[in-house]
């Protein structure tokens, strides 16, 4: 009985192992195919992108009306207003819109407290009153493996923005 308990438990670590393994694959397989749908989508539209240390990738448009300093950059607290276009990435590296803010509608939120996604925040962190940038979040700075609406499972977005007001708090 005892040479049978001892078989039986290296059978199950070899299968866990190999279930483990397979996931890795899995995982690294999906990863690998995002990264090819972003270069894609990149390269057809001839877009030039920093690539940061987060994975993210950041095309700022480096025009802005404003006379502004590296003080001007968001802090902790500050309301957002933004007017944005935020897209999937699809397979074949096309945009699929999913949400729009206007100027008369802006998106406005508490910078660093109200719950966003982790590559927007990185993003806006990087941007200064009246700048826009183009920004491509890879899925495991947005909704990883979890479908959202029309947003698929491991899916990049992509997000054109533009920061209309910074307000700090009194």
């Amino acid at each position: 009985m005892g040479k049978l308990k001892n078989i039986l438990n290296k059978y199950l670590i070899f299968i866990f192992l190999s279930v483990i393994v397979f996931i890795y694959s899995c995982n690294k397989d999906k990863k690998e195919a995002e990264l090819s749908i972003i270069y894609k989508y990149l390269d057809k539209n001839n877009i030039i992108a920093d690539t940061l240390s987060s994975g993210m990738f950041f095309s700022s448009s480096g025009f802005s009306t404003l006379e502004t300093l590296d003080s001007d950059l968001p802090q902790k607290g500050d309301t957002i207003k933004t007017i944005h276009k935020a897209y999937v990435l699809t397979e074949k590296s096309e945009l699929k819109l999913f949400e729009e803010t206007t100027i008369e509608e802006p998106g406005i939120y508490v910078y660093e407290e109200d719950p966003v996604l982790p590559g927007w925040e990185i993003a806006i962190g990087m941007l200064k009153k009246d700048e826009s940038a183009l920004i491509v979040i890879p899925s495991k700075l947005a909704y990883k493996g979890d479908r959202v609406g029309i947003i698929p499972p491991y899916s990049p977005l992509v997000f054109k923005i533009r920061i209309l007001d910074i307000v700090h708090p009194n």
